[in-house]
């Protein structure tokens, strides 16, 4: 039988510094999601739907590459 996994302990002190570290990353998160979908529709709106897909499908592709690669190193 699996045990349950141990409950971390935070001072109030930590619990409010690491909240805000949270809230700090998830507003630098939605600027940049908000950012990138905006890109997105500039960059359709000048290249085309399939032209944005394979580019898309590229930098993926190349991505997954590059995370081979260092997992091979």
């Amino acid at each position: 039988m699996s045990r349950p996994i141990p409950m971390m302990r935070l001072t109030p002190q930590a619990a409010g510094t690491l909240q805000q570290q949270y809230n700090k990353a998830m507003k630098e998160l939605s600027v940049m999601t908000r950012h990138n979908k905006e890109f997105d529709r500039q960059l359709k709106a000048l290249i085309g739907y399939d032209a944005l897909r394979k580019l898309h499908k590229a930098t993926d592709n190349a991505l997954l590459l590059a995370d081979l690669v260092k997992e091979a190193a």
